[in-house]
């Protein structure tokens, strides 16, 4: 079987099991699979992890800043646990990085007021780069809702034509889990939802490449947070609808079940002295 079908298998695998194990079965995909491991990963929409440096500074683990078991941190570039002939971003890219790094956590700050985020740049072979935004955010304890997490996976890919044209593919994911308390009416259950969107656009660059990381920063900032927004509004009218509308019927259902018991309850009493 080529690499392509394996991937492709173990997709299908993955979409017809519990989202919510995604990640324990994916792990036992890949042990069935380990020369493509990090292909099958990198194609996984999951929830994202955090990590910590020495100094206890929080990062984001993902594909993106992975080599090997080892994941490398935005803010001082070294890998935990350290590794040898790791990967690392150019020079240039490395600035680029941390600058989008400082913007991003204003706009998480903004946005989601709290939570982690984390940006990691690599280069590429045709004279573009990639990079991920990413954003976790834990939902905190509240009532009707035991534990939960967001996590927003913003990949794009950048491309120039060698003179002034810069292209930008953004692909967003958001990842949402929450888990509902326990109550007389609907019981405990479980929201685990998935939503995707590309988008693209071209972009002339200033006269002479003057200010190309403000330039580069700004049209991936406006792509991530135009798609963002999309996106959540999506999960709000798709996915929270949806479940407000299964709950009604379900306490609709659970209301005329109870009615019709106690018809037929006092039915039985009135056969039961007048009969």
């Amino acid at each position: 079987m080529e690499s392509k079908e394996k991937i492709h298998s173990c997709l299908n695998i993955l979409k017809r099991l519990p989202p919510t194990q995604i990640q324990k079965n994916a792990a036992a995909l890949t042990s069935l699979i380990p020369d493509y491991a990090e292909e099958l990963y990198q194609k996984i929409d999951k929830p994202l992890d955090i990590g910590q440096d020495e100094k206890g500074n929080q990062f984001i683990q993902s594909e993106f800043n992975r080599d090997g078991d080892s994941f490398r941190s935005p803010q001082n570039n070294q890998y935990y646990p350290p590794i040898d002939d790791a990967v690392y971003p150019s020079e240039q890219l490395r600035k680029l990085e941390l600058k989008a790094n400082a913007v991003f956590d204003e706009y998480r700050r903004l946005y989601y007021e709290g939570g982690l985020s984390s940006c990691y740049f690599w280069d590429k072979d045709d004279g573009g780069f990639a990079t991920a935004w990413l954003i976790r955010k834990n939902v905190e304890k509240t009532k009707g809702i035991e534990e939960g997490s967001w996590s927003s996976i913003n990949v794009i890919d950048v491309k120039t034509d060698g003179k002034s044209k810069w292209t930008y593919k953004i692909t967003t994911s958001v990842v949402l889990e929450m888990n509902i308390s326990s109550n007389q009416d609907v019981g405990k259950f479980n929201i685990t939802g998935t939503l995707t969107k590309q988008k693209e656009e071209s972009y002339e660059a200033p006269a002479g490449g003057k200010d190309i990381e403000l330039f580069h920063i700004m049209k991936i900032g406006t792509l991530v947070e135009d798609v963002e927004s999309y996106l959540r509004s999506q999960l709000d009218s798709v996915y929270f609808g949806k479940t407000r509308d299964i709950v009604f019927q379900t306490r609709f259902s659970e209301g005329e079940k109870q009615s019709i018991q106690q018809r037929q309850g006092l039915a039985g009493e009135f056969k039961q002295k007048y009969g």
